[in-house]
C-alpha cells in the first residue's frame, strides 16, 4: 500500500477528488452525517467491532502508510465482504482522520434509522443538550457497561453518528439503541417508567435515598454547565444529587453518568 500505483489499486491524491470532499465533510460537519446518511468509523478497534455486527459498509478506506493492524483488517474486509479499499494519500488522510497518530483506517457505514425504537418500558440514559462529542460518546459507552442499552438525545444534543461520538464510544453503539433529536416533552409523553435527573444543584442525597429502581428509570443528565434544563426538570419524577467532597466543585457529566447508572445497577444486583 505504500507504492503510488499498483495494477488494482489507484492512490486518492487530490483534494478535488469528490469522495475525498465528501468524506472530509463527514469526518467535519455533524450535520452533513445526518444529511448523508452515512458516518466515519475509525481506528482498528471500530473495524473489528462493526466487522462482527454483519452490517454494510459503504466504503472501505485505508491510509497509504496503514500500520499492520490496519491493515489486517482492511485484508478481512477484502476476503470476508469482498470490499474494495480506497486507499489515501498521507497528506489527504491527516485532513480526515480526528487522531494525529491513527493506525490508517477507517469505514463509510450507513446511519441507522431510530424513529421507530420503542423505549416506553427501557432503562433509558437520556442526554439532555450534551454538545462535546467526546463526553457524548463517553456517555453512551457508560451507559451500556450499566447496562442501559438505550440511550435518547435532546435536539441540542450532539449527533450520536458523528465520527468523533463514534471513536468515544469505542464499539458502544453497536450493542444499543439510539435515539436522537427526541424532544423531553415528547420522550416524557411516551416513557412509561421513572424518570430521575442528575442535578447539582439540589434535590435527594443519591446514596441516602430509598430504593427507586425497582422498575424501569430513566436517568437525564445535562451539558457541562448549566446542567439538566428547566423544561426536562419539569417532566422529572424524582431529582438527585452525588454527595462529592467540598474541595471539589462538580464531577464531568461523564463521571456522574457513570455514578448514576451503576449506582442502579449497584442497587438492583444487592436485591438479588
Amino acid at each position: 500500500m505504500t507504492n503510488q500505483r499498483n495494477d488494482r489499486i489507484e492512490v486518492l491524491e487530490s483534494d478535488a477528488n469528490p469522495n475525498v470532499k465528501r468524506w472530509r465533510r463527514l469526518a467535519t460537519d455533524p450535520r452533513f452525517v445526518k444529511k448523508a446518511g452515512t458516518t466515519l468509523l475509525e481506528g482498528a478497534h471500530l473495524a473489528e467491532c462493526y466487522f462482527h455486527t454483519g452490517l454494510p459498509v459503504t466504503n472501505l478506506l485505508v491510509a497509504q502508510s496503514a500500520n499492520a493492524e490496519a491493515r489486517h483488517w482492511v485484508e478481512t474486509y477484502v476476503r470476508e465482504r469482498g470490499l474494495r479499499p480506497r486507499v489515501v494519500a498521507d497528506r489527504l488522510w491527516q485532513t480526515l482522520s480526528p487522531v494525529e497518530h491513527g493506525v490508517g483506517i477507517m469505514l463509510e457505514v450507513p446511519v441507522p434509522k431510530t424513529e421507530d425504537v420503542d423505549f416506553s418500558h427501557e432503562d433509558v440514559l437520556y442526554l439532555d443538550g450534551v454538545q462535546d462529542a467526546g463526553n457524548v460518546g463517553t456517555l453512551i459507552r457508560t451507559a451500556v457497561a450499566a447496562g442501559f442499552r438505550t440511550i435518547a438525545g435532546s435536539p441540542k444534543t450532539a449527533g450520536f453518528y458523528a465520527p468523533k461520538v463514534m471513536r468515544a464510544g469505542m464499539g458502544a453503539h453497536f450493542g444499543a439503541k439510539l435515539i436522537e433529536n427526541c424532544p423531553i416533552d415528547v420522550f416524557a409523553e411516551r416513557y412509561e417508567g421513572t424518570i430521575l435527573a442528575a442535578d447539582a444543584r439540589g434535590g435527594e442525597d443519591l446514596f441516602a435515598a430509598d430504593d427507586y429502581a425497582s422498575g424501569p428509570v430513566c436517568w437525564i443528565l445535562g451539558a457541562e454547565g448549566p446542567g439538566v434544563s428547566s423544561e426536562a426538570l419539569a417532566k422529572t419524577h424524582r431529582r438527585f444529587y452525588i454527595p462529592i467532597e467540598e474541595a471539589c466543585e462538580s464531577l464531568n457529566v461523564g463521571a456522574a453518568a457513570a455514578v448514576c447508572l451503576f449506582d442502579v445497577r449497584r442497587r438492583r444486583l444487592a436485591r438479588r
